[in-house]
């Protein structure tokens, strides 16, 4: 590609386009610094010390294309600092090679999301890796994380980028944005898919020591070439779920979007044993076309007649239509999600499982108690809507907004919400224990909330077990921080502090 073809990216300068991702609420926010004790409404618990960390994907130029997916937006990385009672704000872009090059340029230089025969030729080659979805922490180390790229890793108090991580080049150029930390081992299990940088039906998978280093790397195909975003881990097993939205180079080279839905296509699951690792691999078939969206848990359950591995997750049953298309039905319009549980009769020889309807709520952005994981858990919260309560929020770039956090407690059978407010969209929730050996579900939801009215961004705590209780502190920050995706806590400890 070449300049002659991209006028408006030569005459708009820095003007984003007037669409649905670049206006209003979603318009990139750009701004990196600091805040120094933000205004706090309640009382900030004494026992949260420690860092909230959280991705979000804001463009620093306008689209090479005119127009973009909100996806393919530059990683900026927001850290709360909590110490004492007091809260500061700090704000980072990652410095990726994509961001330097377009930083020198003071210009997009990179065209369509994952295509690079979009791209300008003075690019050619480069990596496009925006660091944009999410964040790690561990063997005591801060990164930032995109599917489609490398990790990058952070100075965990500063944000500064020092530098991209192939952990001894046993990478190759793609990292899950979606790893497991098992809570007792310290392990942290990793996959990639599409590990050459474009569509194979490859799936490498890993599992890093304690320490950060790569112990184990093999490598399974899946039947065909699938958008792999989440995985879920027990304590003695790995499974994927193979979605239909999936790629074809062919379609990309001309220029079409990178995923497609594809219903014509089957959604099938592996299982993998932990210890006996891809050769002990065994593949289920889903009587339905599914999507898992994202994932809360996998346990293991033992009864009469054997082993039972059950999966927890939010399934969809059409594919994220709201940011790529639908091969089949290009009116086809996007289903919402439903927290399911998938399980399996793993001494039985029969290729069926069991699926049940865990939560009756729609939802995304599923958490749990980390200190759970790979066990059975009873507490899960998640973003969604009750309109019994408050009104729907219009439909954005992502989709219809939150405007409420709902928990459920499997137990008492039972869910509770808290409604943000009038104009008022919250994200992703982060549970944080109260203490180190409190009861599961004994703690704190965190989530940045976004206040459209006012333009601005709030962090909402709440206890969280009593949502409807409403905030115990609100953290207000005085500008508007663009939405985010995924993020973690970390505690003051393990940050040294």
């Amino acid at each position: 590609m070449n300049d002659m073809t991209l006028p408006f990216a030569k005459a708009t300068g820095l003007r984003f386009p007037d669409d649905i991702v670049f206006r209003g609420y979603a318009a990139p926010s750009r701004v990196e610094g600091e805040v120094h004790d933000l205004e706090v409404e309640g009382q900030i618990p004494n026992e949260l010390n420690g860092a909230f960390y959280r991705n979000s994907a804001d463009h620093a130029y306008p689209p090479l294309l005119g127009k973009d997916i909100f996806l393919n937006g530059d990683g900026m990385v927001h850290m709360v600092r909590f110490e004492n009672g007091h809260a500061d704000l700090n704000t980072r872009y990652v410095r990726t090679r994509k961001l330097e090059l377009e930083r020198k340029a003071r210009r997009a230089l990179f065209g369509a999301y994952r295509n690079p025969f979009t791209d300008l030729t003075e690019v050619a080659g480069e990596d496009n890796n925006t660091a944009n979805t999410s964040v790690l922490w561990h063997h005591g180390k801060l990164y930032a994380l995109k599917e489609s790229g490398l990790p990058y890793e952070l100075d965990p108090n500063t944000l500064e980028t020092l530098g991209e991580r192939n952990f001894g080049g046993k990478l190759q150029r793609t990292f899950t944005a979606h790893p497991k930390l098992d809570p007792e081992t310290g392990e942290c299990i990793a996959f990639a898919y599409n590990a050459p940088g474009q569509p194979t039906r490859d799936i490498e998978l890993y599992v890093l020591s304690p320490a950060g280093e790569i112990t184990s790397h093999e490598t399974f195909q899946a039947p065909y070439s699938s958008m792999v975003h989440d995985c879920l881990v027990s304590r003695n097993h790995i499974a994927f779920v193979i979605c239909p939205m999936t790629s074809d180079w062919e379609r990309v080279k001309k220029g079409e979007s990178y995923w497609h839905w594809d219903s014509s296509l089957q959604t099938h699951i592996a299982i993998i044993p932990r210890k006996e690792g891809v050769k002990g691999i065994r593949w289920y078939t889903c009587p339905k076309v599914a999507m898992q969206t994202h994932t809360f848990n996998a346990w293991e359950e033992q009864t009469a007649s054997g082993t039972t591995l059950h999966l927890d997750q939010f399934i969809t049953e059409s594919g994220w239509l709201s940011q790529f298309p639908d091969i089949r039905d290009p009116e086809a319009h996007e289903k919402p999600p439903f927290g399911e549980r998938w399980s399996f009769d793993l001494d039985s020889p029969s290729p069926e499982f069991r699926i049940q309807r865990l939560i009756n709520q729609i939802g995304e952005m599923p958490a749990i108690d980390p200190r759970y994981a790979m066990k059975r858990t009873g507490h899960f919260w998640f973003g969604t809507n009750n309109p019994a309560i408050g009104p729907m929020l219009p439909w954005g770039p992502k989709g219809p907004p939150f405007t409420c956090v709902g928990h459920f407690d499997e137990a008492a059978n039972k869910l509770n919400f808290w409604y943000a407010g009038p104009d008022s969209a919250p994200e992703e929730p982060h549970f944080v224990p109260r203490s180190p050996n409190a009861p599961e579900g004994d703690g704190w939801i965190l989530t940045m909330v976004g206040r459209r009215a006012e333009n601005r961004t709030d962090l909402v705590i709440l206890d969280a077990l009593h949502l409807d209780r409403g905030p115990v502190a609100v953290v207000k920050f005085p500008y508007r921080v663009h939405e985010g995706f995924h993020g973690i806590w970390v505690g003051a400890k393990a940050l040294g502090w």
